[in-house]
This record gives C-alpha cells, sequence and structure tokens, in this order.
C-alpha cells in the first residue's frame, strides 16, 4: 500500500513551515513573503500590495530595489491599461482561490504586443508573471511573482504550488494583523480612539491608564498637580466622560476594526517607526 507521505510536495511543506516558524506582524510578513515565494515558484522577483478599502488607501512593495522614477512610470501606465482585462484587475471574486498566469490568457505573440506589456512591464524587464490575490475583512492583498525576459512560462507544478500555499498566506496574514493590533501600546490605542487629544494629554491618559493617581502623574512628569488637573479636564471633555475609568478601558482596549486607519500604519511613522516604502 502506497505511503501518502510519499505524494507530499517537500518544497512546498519547507515553505509552509518557514512561514509559520516566522510568525511576521503586517511589515515583517511582506519580506518573508518574498524570500518563500522565490524559491516556491523560482520567480526573480515578487511584487506585495495591500488596498485598505475603507481608507481607499494602498501600500505596493517589491523584493529588489529598483529605480523610483522607473517604478513610477510602470506604475502610471499599469493604472492607464489595468481595465483592458480582468488578469491585471486583481479582483477577488475574478481570482477566487486560483493562482493565474499571463499565459493562461494570452498567447507570447499577443503578450508582447499589449499596451499593458510594452509600457508597464517589458521596459524594466519583466515578462512572466503568476498572481493570487487574498481579501480578509476590508482588505485585498495581491501577490504576483514575475520572470525576466528569456525565462520560461511558470509550468502547472509551480501554478499548483502556489495555490496550495495560498490558505497559509491567508491564515499568516490574518495572524500578522492579531500580532499587529497586540503591539498597540495604551497610548497607541488612546491616539487611535482620540485623535483631537494632544501629546501632553495622550501621556496624562496613559499614566492614568496604568493607575496612577494626578499627584503620581505631576511627580512623573515633574509638573505641579493643579497642571495635570486640567489635563485630566481638557482628556475627560474630549473623551465626552467625567470618570477616570473610561480612559482606562479605552486604553487596554482596540478600537473597532471599522475605525482603524490602515493597519500596515500601526507602528509606523506617526506611532515611532519606520515607514514602508
Amino acid at each position: 500500500m502506497q505511503n501518502p507521505m510519499d505524494n507530499r510536495d517537500n518544497k512546498l511543506d519547507a515553505e509552509i513551515i518557514r512561514l509559520y516558524e516566522s510568525e511576521p506582524d503586517l511589515n515583517a510578513l511582506p519580506g518573508v513573503l518574498f524570500t518563500s515565494i522565490s524559491r516556491l515558484i523560482d520567480a526573480e522577483v515578487v511584487s506585495f500590495s495591500e488596498f485598505h478599502h475603507a481608507s481607499q488607501d494602498f501600500r505596493a512593495l517589491v523584493s529588489v530595489e529598483d529605480d523610483p522614477e522607473k517604478r513610477a512610470r510602470a506604475m502610471q501606465a499599469f493604472a492607464r491599461h489595468r481595465e483592458s482585462h480582468p488578469f491585471w484587475q486583481y479582483d477577488p471574486a475574478f481570482y477566487g482561490e486560483r493562482a493565474l498566469r499571463e499565459s493562461d490568457f494570452f498567447t507570447d505573440q499577443e503578450y508582447v504586443e499589449l499596451p499593458m506589456a510594452r509600457e508597464a512591464f517589458l521596459p524594466s524587464g519583466a515578462r512572466r508573471m503568476m498572481a493570487i490575490v487574498l481579501q480578509h475583512a476590508d482588505y485585498v492583498v495581491t501577490i504576483v511573482g514575475h520572470r525576466v525576459l528569456n525565462r520560461p512560462p511558470f509550468s502547472d507544478l509551480e501554478r499548483d504550488r502556489l495555490e496550495a500555499f495560498r490558505p497559509h498566506i491567508l491564515r499568516s496574514y490574518r495572524q500578522a494583523q492579531e500580532r499587529t493590533l497586540a503591539k498597540l501600546t495604551p497610548a497607541d490605542r488612546l491616539r487611535l480612539a482620540f485623535p483631537a487629544l494632544t501629546p501632553r494629554q495622550i501621556e496624562v491618559a496613559s499614566w492614568i491608564a496604568l493607575g496612577k493617581s494626578n499627584d503620581e502623574i505631576a511627580g512623573i512628569l515633574d509638573v505641579g498637580v493643579d497642571t495635570i488637573k486640567a489635563h485630566v479636564k481638557a482628556i475627560n471633555s474630549k473623551i465626552d466622560s467625567d470618570s477616570r475609568r473610561a480612559a482606562i478601558v479605552i486604553a487596554h482596549t482596540t478600537p473597532p476594526f471599522a475605525d482603524l486607519p490602515p493597519l500596515w500604519k500601526l507602528g509606523l511613522d506617526a506611532w515611532g517607526g519606520q515607514a514602508q516604502p
């Protein structure tokens, strides 16, 4: 009797294990995927884009250093021609759970004559493409593997590998969102919930959330207790409460998901970290 393990794809299994072992947040996830997908489907370049419907904001990252001006021209050309075929639109309903290749829709001759190819991809040497699209809540993620000129098309085996890897990417993406939210400090949560609070008021409210009295906060910040009382009064007015308890609860509770900005921005510019390109 044949052992089911004989049919396992060891290359796929290795990348699945690496993905879960890395435990990335949203900032680290693209880099992890760049490495895994490059190995899994033998792609020279991998791109990762993430779109947030509520804010209409997005980020687009690539696995290699590139010329910003050339990349900007390519993105402009892509925007001009993306409506020419569903393959370029990265609609989750069209892609479903499939990995799709440019060769699934165009012959080699047809592809090189497309305005999309001539203006967006071929100038940078990109020739072969295979993409997956993921949707979770208000977010759509597109991951594309690219091969350069003179490389062969992606094979059926490579397509099957990427499709099999897809549900693990989706699960890791959900977990990455949770890890990103878990890193929010009380000050971050207060800032998100009440953007009208000043930096000093955020600082005072954060100490309130840690159970400090007005006298203790005054000593920590080296100011008079009357100054702290004035801050507390302003904080209570802005959060529409006359109780310190409200600040404590909010500081230890993640704001409603729908009220948050794009999650990949948490921990970046406004939160004391490094911005992604």
